[in-house]
C-alpha cells in the first residue's frame, strides 16, 4: 500500500534525504534533460523544478511512498506564483503568462517512476495537492509542459482544461490550468 506523506510530515533528517534522493533519481528518470556540462549546472537545474519548491513549501511537496521506503512519485508546487517575483528568475516564462496567474495562481510539478504509471498514482497525487491548496482557499492551479508532450492527456483527464498556448524561445509552450 502506498502513503503519500508531505515533506514536513517525514520523521527525521535522514528519511527526508533518502525520500529526496528517491525524488531525484526519479526526475532525472522523467526528464527530457539527462546531460549537463557541469555538477553546477545539474545541482541549478535540479534546484529550479524541486530545491526551490523542497526549501519553501516542504508542506506542498508530497512524496508517494510504498511499505518498503521506496519513493515512487512526488507533486510539489507553490500555492500563489504572485508572491514571489524570484519564480520568473527560475522560470523566465513566467512573464508571459502572468495574467492567467490571477486565476490559476499555484503551480505545480509532478513525476511518477516508470513502475507507477497508468495505475492512479499520478491522479492520487494531483488530488492531495489540490485538496491542498483548497485548504489554504486556493482558486486555480496551473502547470507547463508541450504541447505534444505525452503528459498532456493525463492533466486533461484529470481537469486542467485551461489551454494557454505561447512561445518561449522559439519552442511552442502549453499552460493548462484547473480551477478548485
Amino acid at each position: 500500500m502506498m502513503k503519500i506523506k508531505a515533506l514536513v510530515g517525514l520523521d527525521s533528517k535522514q528519511e527526508k534525504e533518502r525520500v529526496l534522493l528517491g525524488v531525484e533519481k526519479i526526475f532525472f528518470e522523467s526528464s527530457v534533460k539527462r546531460t549537463f556540462k557541469s555538477p553546477e549546472e545539474r545541482e541549478a537545474f535540479l534546484h529550479k523544478y524541486l530545491g526551490w519548491y523542497a526549501k519553501n513549501y516542504p508542506e506542498y511537496f508530497f512524496v508517494a511512498i510504498d511499505q518498503n521506503k521506496s519513493v515512487h512519485g512526488y507533486i510539489c508546487g507553490v500555492p500563489d506564483t504572485t508572491k514571489h517575483p524570484e519564480l520568473s528568475t527560475l522560470h523566465p516564462w513566467f512573464s508571459e503568462i502572468s495574467e492567467d496567474f490571477l486565476e490559476y495562481q499555484a503551480h505545480l510539478h509532478i513525476n511518477c517512476a516508470d513502475v507507477a504509471r497508468g495505475v492512479g498514482l499520478g491522479s492520487t497525487l494531483l488530488n492531495v495537492f489540490e485538496n491542498a491548496l483548497r485548504g489554504k482557499g486556493i482558486k486555480g492551479v496551473h502547470l507547463v509542459t508541450a504541447p505534444d508532450a505525452r503528459n498532456v492527456g493525463f492533466y486533461d483527464k484529470n481537469g486542467y482544461k485551461f489551454r494557454h498556448d505561447f512561445l518561449w524561445n522559439a519552442s511552442p509552450m502549453l499552460l493548462m490550468g484547473k480551477q478548485l
